[in-house]
């Protein structure tokens, strides 16, 4: 690519001559201007004779007319510098390999030669070699905004002239020397306001008087004044704000503060001194003219502040005062007295400084202050207050600078103070059945409805009255949606028109603000009623639980200075991890909160139906694990009873037996009293006529009828043989009725062990529920018992497979 662009170059020398014209070459190619430095020197009559005719060969179509030769052609090409005659040359190849796809602003300056000159990267070296600049033009084009409208502000003090008359502008700026001897001794440079939060420009100078200086950024002067040097010599790059700012250790800007005084003819100068006193620390020394008092990056406050002023041909004195915690504003303070507290642990929040007699009539003095949570607040000027009043943040450092009323402030102006204000934050809901006539609630106000069983559908939220820049972001969880994205400043989160509950909401503020306060936020449930408080983006509300929200309460406060009583959890959810089969009788405390609900959570609805068995058995077939803990399912010989909390049951797996088997049992006084006894489902049914009154679990024969040690189908009735047990050949059983052969099948306990009826066989109890007997139809221990004190004579007996 460079021997291609030697090769045009030479080309277009040797046209140029041709034509009698040779063009000022670009910093793309040194070497082939020293090679051509003979040819050049032939042909300067020729550049005479024509330079008020046309350019050169390489710029002669971007020139036409003096409007056009403000318009910037980007460049193509490598090379970090690129001046406009190189440009046309360098676009004859790729576009595709510019480094310029690789960056967003395109930078450009113009000397006295009036021929542009181009950046590659974000960073643009003028060099004038050696010769004080007299005239200068610079552009910047934020190349993603697709416009050819500056970036830049510029504004430039000429020796023996001051500033230009026009302050920053926001155009190119060409500022012509009045004659040979006036040169830019010093600049001030910034962004234009859209990109400022997002960048920073910072740019030094070059002289001979002090060679490189430091840094300046955003509007800060670069350069010096009083000493009649000019710059050759500028560095500007544009970085993000996040960066690292570049630095040497030295100052941007050097001042001899000299005037006359055009009636005495003396010289008159001004500086100013100050201090500070600061937490564990006391006073510090005294600094001057713009140096930082106090600390950064320590949170130390900053108690007591001194200030004077040292004058020369002139009279004056410098005033200024403090905003004290817990005090207020001061009285005026001047002449190195003491503005604040020491010893008594109180920050300066704010400052105000300002000049008194005639000194105040030649300076402006500025003033700026590095504040907790926001750090330099812009510069204040003569009494303005700088810092922040009624957020009760300390002052860490402060800078003071006195400048000419012909000078520039030292650097951006904007926003010296913050006062504060509360904010309001504003929301609304859409509630089932009155939509958004409810009205908009605002801070602390109740959206929604409380007791009356109304869901939230959709919210809206706004904030106002600001002290700062930001806004407020919300999103919801709804029915069958789950998360929405974040909402914001008035967008609908949720949904209208479709029936749909909101079940919880995240509420954080954005922007400047979100630094300063905290959003506070509560839900009004279902069945829960006033859940906590969340903040900040926290959950508030239900999930996995089929909860409404009813009710919405927000409120904003400063950073940690919430009063709220912080009294329940904000968000409650409930997630199911697994589900398994499982086999154990248990039985459920009487004082069980839990059973028997529809769903393993504790906030499933209730099965009442069901309530009676509270302090019974039921066998557990399913075993859940949640984010509430363990749940068995239950059923009983009846049917299902539902979920359960486990640890609210006891294990009765090794003595089930010894338990009723279908709950509290009923009332016999009923009419068409019969029972009912199926082989295959193992249960005694006791009816009133086709209605079930109770189920018992049962063994009947170990073989199908008609075979051995099998129970007979049919239809029977309670006979009269009872009796409290039997023992028959080393067994037997407790609590008997006959219902067939007078005496030889009968409804019994479990196998006794031994004659009486407290002691079972506990191999034979185990199989309740099994085909087991030989004949007889088992019963657990209380089933039988009951069975045989309460079951009516002659009371019919179906037995079917």
């Amino acid at each position: 690519m460079k021997r291609g662009i030697r090769l045009i170059s030479w080309l277009a020398v040797f046209l140029v001559m041709m034509q009698g014209v040779v063009p000022v070459l670009g910093a793309t190619d040194e070497k082939l201007q020293e090679e051509s430095s003979e040819i050049f020197s032939k042909a300067d009559s020729s550049i005479e004779k024509k330079e008020n005719e046309t350019s050169s060969i390489i710029t002669n179509e971007a020139v036409e007319s003096s409007s056009s030769k403000d318009t910037i052609t980007p460049p193509v090409g490598n090379g970090s510098q690129v001046s406009s005659e190189s440009v046309e040359n360098e676009a004859q190849g790729s576009s595709e390999d510019s480094p310029l796809n690789e960056t967003r602003f395109q930078l450009a300056y113009q000397l006295e030669d009036e021929i542009w000159h181009y950046a590659i990267e974000n960073q643009l070296n003028i060099d004038n070699h050696g010769e004080a600049i007299k005239g200068l033009k610079l552009r910047g084009i934020d190349q993603e905004a697709g416009s050819e409208e500056s970036i830049l502000e510029f504004r430039g003090h000429y020796s023996e002239i001051g500033w230009n008359a026009e302050g920053f502008s926001d155009e190119a700026i060409f500022s012509e020397p009045i004659n040979q001897t006036h040169v830019l001794e010093a600049f001030a440079l910034r962004l234009k306001e859209n990109l400022r939060e997002e960048y920073s420009v910072y740019y030094q100078v070059y002289t001979s008087e002090f060679s490189w200086l430091g840094w300046a950024k955003n509007g800060e002067i670069a350069g010096s004044m009083g000493y009649g040097c000019g710059i050759e010599k500028i560095n500007i790059c544009i970085l993000p704000a996040s960066e690292e700012a570049p630095t040497n250790g030295k100052d941007s800007f050097v001042e001899q503060v000299a005037v006359k005084n055009t009636a005495t003819i003396q010289e008159i100068s001004a500086s100013v001194q100050y201090q500070a006193h600061v937490e564990s620390v006391g006073w510090q020394n005294t600094v001057k003219d713009g140096a930082t008092a106090g600390t950064t990056g320590v949170a130390r406050r900053i108690e007591a502040i001194k200030l004077n002023l040292s004058l020369v041909g002139i009279t004056g004195d410098i005033e200024y005062r403090s905003h004290i915690e817990n005090l207020g504003w001061s009285s005026y303070s001047r002449d190195g007295a003491i503005s604040g507290t020491t010893g008594r642990k109180l920050q300066l929040e704010a400052l105000q400084i300002r000049l008194v007699g005639e000194v105040a009539q030649l300076y402006d003095v500025y003033y700026r202050v590095h504040v907790k949570d926001f750090g330099w607040l812009d510069w204040a000027k003569n009494d303005v207050i700088a810092g922040t009043t009624g957020f009760n943040y300390r002052i860490e450092a402060y800078e003071v600078r006195l400048v000419e009323k012909t000078g520039i402030a030292p650097g951006t102006t904007t926003r010296p103070n913050v006062i504060f204000k509360q904010p309001n934050i504003r929301y609304s809901a859409h509630v089932q059945d009155y939509g958004w006539t409810l009205g908009t609630q605002t801070n602390g106000n109740i959206a929604g409805t409380t007791g009356r069983g109304k869901r939230i559908e959709a919210l809206k939220m706004s904030v106002d009255n600001l002290p700062m820049s930001g806004g407020v972001e919300y999103r919801v969880h709804g029915a069958n949606y789950g998360w929405q994205t974040y909402r914001k400043n008035g967008e609908i989160a949720g949904t209208t028109g479709q029936g749909l509950r909101v079940e919880a909401v995240n509420i954080r503020l954005t922007g400047e603000v979100a630094k300063h306060f905290d959003v506070y936020y509560r839900i009004h449930t279902e069945n829960l009623g006033w859940l906590g408080w969340a903040k900040n983006g926290e959950h508030a509300g239900t999930t996995g639980m089929r909860y409404q929200a009813e009710g919405l309460q927000v409120v904003l406060f400063l950073k940690g200075r919430s009063n709220l009583v912080q009294n329940s959890q904000s968000y409650v959810t409930h997630k199911i991890n697994s589900i398994k089969a499982v086999s154990r009788y248990v039985r459920v405390y009487n004082n069980s909160n839990s059973a028997f609900s529809n769903e393993p959570t504790p906030f499933s609805t209730k099965n009442a139906s069901v309530a009676r068995f509270r302090g019974y058995m039921g066998r557990a077939i399913k075993e859940a694990d949640t984010t509430s803990g363990r749940y068995y399912f239950l059923v009983a010989p009846g049917g299902n009873l539902g979920w359960v909390k486990a640890s609210e049951t006891e294990n009765v797996q090794s003595n089930f037996w010894m338990y009723n088997t279908d709950g509290p049992y009923p009332s016999l006084n009923v009419s068409n009293l019969n029972i009912s006894v199926s082989v295959s489902q193992q249960r005694v049914r006791i009816r009133s006529g086709s209605r079930t009154l109770y189920t018992m679990l049962c063994s009947t024969g170990m073989n199908l009828w008609p075979s051995t040690n099998s129970t007979p189908y049919g239809n029977f009735r309670i006979q009269a043989e009872k009796g409290s047990y039997f023992w028959n050949s080393g067994s037997g059983g407790a609590f008997y009725r006959s219902f067939h052969g007078h005496g030889v099948y009968l409804f019994h306990t479990v196998p006794i062990a031994t004659p009486g009826t407290t002691v079972f066989n506990l191999r034979e109890a185990a199989k309740l529920g099994q085909r087991a007997s030989h004949g007889c139809i088992r019963l657990s221990v209380p089933d039988a018992k009951w069975f045989y004190y309460n079951m009516p004579y002659n009371t019919p007996v179906h037995i079917y497979y």
